[in-house]
C-alpha cells in the first residue's frame, strides 16, 4: 500500500437486511427491484462525498444479506468516478457484483482476501458481515450506532482508526450485534433518521472533533 494512502481510517459497514447480492437489479426501479440497496448507496454518498470532493480517509462496507449475501468495499483512498447522483452510485456496486459472478475480466486488478478489487478501487466478496469484520485490522475501534445507546457528544471516541457499524432502514437484528462483538455504542441524538442521515452526523461529529 502506497505510504501516501490515509492510515487513520473511518471505515463505515452498513448492513443490508435485504440488499440484494445479485446483479441482477434495476437502476429505473432501484427501490423496488433491489431489496431497498438504494438505502446503501444513499449511505455510500453520505460516507464518501463531500462538496466538490471525496473523503479520502473513509472506506465504506455496504454488507448485502439479500441472496447471495455479498459485501461491496468501496475504497475512499484511490476510489475513481464516484459521483453524487444515486444511479450513479448503484451503477458502480452493480458492476461490481457483476464482476464478481465473472470468472476472469481485464477490471480486476487484484485479489485482498475474499475479495476481488476492481480497477476502480471497489472490491466484491462472498459473504456477510463476518467477512467484512474479518478484513478490517483489530486495531480498528468499534463503534455501533444505536438508538438506545448513550448520547455520541458524551462519549470518548478517541482520534484513532474508528469501524463504525450501522443498519439500514431495518436497523440491525441480534446475529448481526453478535457478529460486531464488543463495541462502544452510541446513539446520534433523540430523533431517529435515516441511515445515511447517521452517517452525515457522525462525521460532522468527528470532524468538529478534529479542528
Amino acid at each position: 500500500m502506497s505510504s501516501t494512502l490515509a492510515t487513520r481510517l473511518r471505515r463505515f459497514v452498513v448492513v443490508g437486511r435485504t440488499a440484494t447480492g445479485s446483479p441482477d437489479f434495476s437502476l429505473v426501479d432501484l427501490a423496488g427491484t433491489s431489496g431497498r440497496l438504494d438505502v446503501l448507496v444513499r449511505c455510500v454518498r453520505a460516507a464518501l462525498l463531500v462538496s466538490h470532493g471525496v473523503r479520502r480517509d473513509v472506506i465504506v462496507y455496504l454488507v448485502l444479506l439479500g441472496a447471495p449475501a455479498r459485501v461491496v468495499r468501496i475504497d475512499g483512498r484511490v476510489s475513481e468516478w464516484l459521483r453524487p447522483e444515486e444511479r450513479r452510485l448503484a451503477l458502480i456496486v452493480q458492476r461490481a457484483l457483476e464482476e464478481r459472478e465473472r470468472a476472469r475480466s481485464p477490471v480486476i486488478d487484484h485479489e485482498d482476501g475474499p475479495f476481488l478489487v476492481l480497477r476502480n478501487g471497489v472490491a466484491v466478496a462472498n459473504g456477510g458481515l463476518e467477512v467484512a469484520l474479518a478484513s478490517i485490522p483489530a486495531s480498528s475501534r468499534r463503534v455501533l450506532l444505536d438508538e438506545d445507546a448513550p448520547d455520541v457528544r458524551d462519549a470518548s471516541l478517541g482520534d484513532d482508526d474508528l469501524t463504525i457499524v450501522l443498519g439500514d432502514h431495518l436497523g440491525l437484528d441480534d446475529a448481526a450485534r453478535a457478529h460486531v462483538g464488543h463495541a462502544l455504542a452510541v446513539s446520534l441524538g433523540p430523533t431517529s433518521v435515516l441511515a445515511e442521515d447517521a452517517i452525515a452526523l457522525m462525521h460532522n461529529e468527528l470532524d468538529r472533533r478534529a479542528v
